[in-house]
């Protein structure tokens, strides 16, 4: 039996949520012996953005995020993120749908029967959310937007009017002929969980947040707020739909994905192929940061700022007094 190689790795700034670091690493899981370890030396460090205890760890840095947060690449020698953008083999986009393994494996089978769907709609729209710190005044807008036409079931914390907070978002949605799916805020690349598990409930996603997600789904299955001057168009389009059987039985017979294949960006394989590469290269060369004075300069202030705010603020108030 071929031994597989041994990587020692460190999981540092996760917050209370460790688990989004952690899904990456079934994708290689099987071809090497992973020790995990919180020692300071460790060889590889998968790290998020809650904190900055990464710049105290040597290793080959990893960043991974379910934010909306882009890496940085001065302190992370790779990342997977939301980003869309080209880094060399230093970044691969991860969409944090991807983690949901059964909204997921919904996305890229065929659709079921849409008469037999539309049968077992007894609701007009669900909204499932409980956050509104820090978030898009757009989803309280689009709520608001709907209402105006037709009664919105909310089954979070938020306006609930459904007896409480659901326990089961995807069984409660799937009642529903649409249901909202609007990020808590809006980028390019920024797709989390919420369109697929809208797709799980085979409820037709009215989608807000990254205005390039017709180039992830196919355009014709959900409802693109981008596509729309405002959120009352999209109200209008919807009492349309709702209205007539033939226009959302159509929209429930269209694949997610387009031309009902799953995306190369989004497959296993992809994922894979990027850590393997981290994984497989001599460690040494595995580095992509600056590491030298500079690089060392840059962290050692980063530092500063999170660890001693104080000194920062009489080094700023230093270089301000001497006319730096």
């Amino acid at each position: 039996m071929r031994t597989k190689p041994k990587k020692r790795i460190a999981i540092v700034d996760a917050g209370r949520r460790p688990e989004i670091v952690e899904a990456v690493l079934p994708f290689i899981h099987d071809r090497y012996d992973l020790e995990l370890t919180t020692d300071y030396d460790a060889d590889y460090v998968f790290h998020s953005c809650m904190g900055y205890d990464i710049l105290n760890y040597s290793g080959v840095r990893i960043f991974v995020t379910g934010e909306n947060v882009s890496p940085n690449f001065n302190i992370s020698d790779y990342a997977m993120a939301f980003d869309k953008m080209d880094f060399g083999d230093r970044y691969c986009w991860l969409p944090f749908f991807k983690f949901y393994k059964e909204a997921y494996v919904a996305l890229c089978a065929p659709r079921p029967s849409a008469d037999a769907v539309l049968a077992q709609k007894s609701g007009f729209c669900a909204y499932v959310m409980s956050n509104t710190k820090d978030s898009a005044k757009e989803r309280i807008d689009i709520f608001e937007a709907l209402t105006n036409y037709k009664q919105v079931d909310s089954g979070g914390k938020w306006r609930n009017n459904v007896g409480g907070p659901v326990d089961d978002k995807v069984a409660f949605q799937s009642k529903y002929k649409f249901s909202i799916a609007f990020e808590n805020s809006s980028r390019p690349g920024y797709l989390t969980e919420k369109f697929a598990q809208a797709a799980q409930s085979n409820a037709i996603p009215i989608y807000w947040g990254d205005p390039e997600v017709a180039k992830t789904f196919n355009p014709k299955s959900f409802i693109n707020c981008h596509d729309f001057q405002s959120l009352e168009a999209v109200a209008a389009r919807v009492s349309e739909i709702d209205g007539n059987d033939n226009l959302y039985l159509e929209m429930l017979k269209e694949p997610w994905f387009i031309e009902e294949t799953e995306p190369k960006s989004l497959k296993d394989e992809t994922y894979i192929h990027f850590l393997e590469n981290i994984f497989d290269q001599p460690h040494k060369e595995a580095y992509r940061r600056n590491r030298s004075r500079w690089g060392i300069k840059h962290e050692r202030n980063l530092s500063r700022m999170a660890n001693n705010p104080l000194w920062q603020a009489c080094h700023k108030l230093r270089d301000l007094l001497s006319g730096k």
